[in-house]
């Protein structure tokens, strides 16, 4: 027998159950949240145990009264599905709605396969968009369908994801993992996971003409665990690689081992940072939005999520951040919330 077959047959074994191990089947949900991200895992199949990690999960036939259930599936210690909560993943991507007309701008940081919107009813933006585009669109009638879901699982997703926009519009995005799928033991018959982030309300913005399609700012790193530790925001401008580096550390300085310096062509483009200031719990987030280039001055607009009331957060402090490679030079940058009140600046 050649070789290489023998390694096919060798990994195809690794998923073939034993005679008499029972069987089960794996879809997984991964939710990109505003304020988090959540992991909904549902297991269909034989009761049994599985283990994930040092954990023991026991999987039961029942029924359960909570609106994640779906029917076949079986208990998960008890409940309706495996839940994780874990902290939220940088922005795929941001819709606002056009002034004059009804058209939509689509943002895009990572390839998107499908964006859906909800305003009153359910609607198709369009069926992809490339990373780093910026697209004009109208919205089309229909209902988001995944294919990696089962009809009942597709259906108890958009409830919830509508039971919790306030009476916001909703904008959902499916994209491709986030998350590295759990490995659990045995390893499961079949495994369906699916991505999908969601976005809460819609900006106007006033467009006179299609936005332009060059190159958007690029996302270098995001997150709630920097090493600024004051309370009030700052703003930082680098220029060469030097104040580069220095911003890094300061980003990622709670980071072991830390992060690479990225590249950046500094005769090209410029770095820009906004720290928010140090905060008490988790739940807190900053989300790049838009920017413009007015002479030497670059104004960012950013999105400032802060914990809902009652929500169940990390009791530790965060410091939540952005930095971003901006196409153009300049010398000054300011940043602004939704609202344009200012938040911090900083020049060279």
């Amino acid at each position: 027998m050649k070789p290489w077959l023998g390694l096919i047959l060798l990994a195809l074994a690794g998923c073939i159950p034993e005679p008499g191990q029972a069987t089960y089947r794996v879809g997984e949900i991964q939710l990109l949240f505003p304020e988090n991200t959540e992991r909904w895992t549902y297991f269909y199949g034989e009761p049994q145990a599985v283990q994930l990690g040092g954990r023991t999960l026991a999987l039961t036939k029942g029924s359960s009264s909570s609106p994640l259930a779906v029917p076949e599936a079986l208990l998960v210690d008890g409940e309706a599905l495996y839940r994780e909560i874990g902290p939220a993943q940088p922005r795929v991507a941001q819709t606002s709605r056009t002034f004059p007309g009804l058209q939509f701008v689509v943002r895009a940081s990572r390839n998107l396969q499908s964006a859906w919107l909800f305003d009153g009813n359910w609607s198709r933006l369009e069926s992809s968009f490339a990373s780093n585009s910026a697209q004009v669109v109208e919205n089309r009638p229909g209902t988001p369908r995944f294919e990696e879901l089962s009809e009942a699982e597709n259906r108890v997703v958009l409830q919830e994801i509508l039971a919790r926009r306030g009476g916001r519009p909703v904008v959902l995005y499916e994209v491709q993992p986030a998350l590295e799928p759990n490995r659990y033991t045995p390893a499961p018959v079949q495994s369906r996971v699916v991505a999908l982030a969601v976005q809460y309300g819609l900006e106007t913005e006033l467009t006179l003409m299609p936005p332009n399609p060059s190159p958007n700012p690029r996302v270098l790193r995001q997150g709630s665990q920097s090493a600024y530790t004051d309370p009030t925001p700052a703003a930082y401008l680098a220029s060469s690689p030097d104040q580069l580096l220095s911003v890094w550390r300061l980003a990622t300085g709670h980071q072991i081992p830390q992060p690479a310096t990225p590249s950046v062509d500094f005769s090209q483009s410029r770095v820009v940072a906004f720290f928010w200031g140090q905060k008490p719990t988790g739940g807190y987030g900053v989300q790049y939005v838009s920017s413009q280039l007015s002479g030497s001055t670059l104004r960012v607009t950013l999105r400032l999520v802060s914990p809902a009331p009652g929500a169940i957060l990390t009791q530790a402090l965060t410091s939540p951040f952005v930095l971003l490679e901006v196409p153009g030079r300049f010398n000054r940058v300011e940043f602004v919330d939704v609202n344009g009140r200012p938040l911090a600046s900083a020049g060279n």
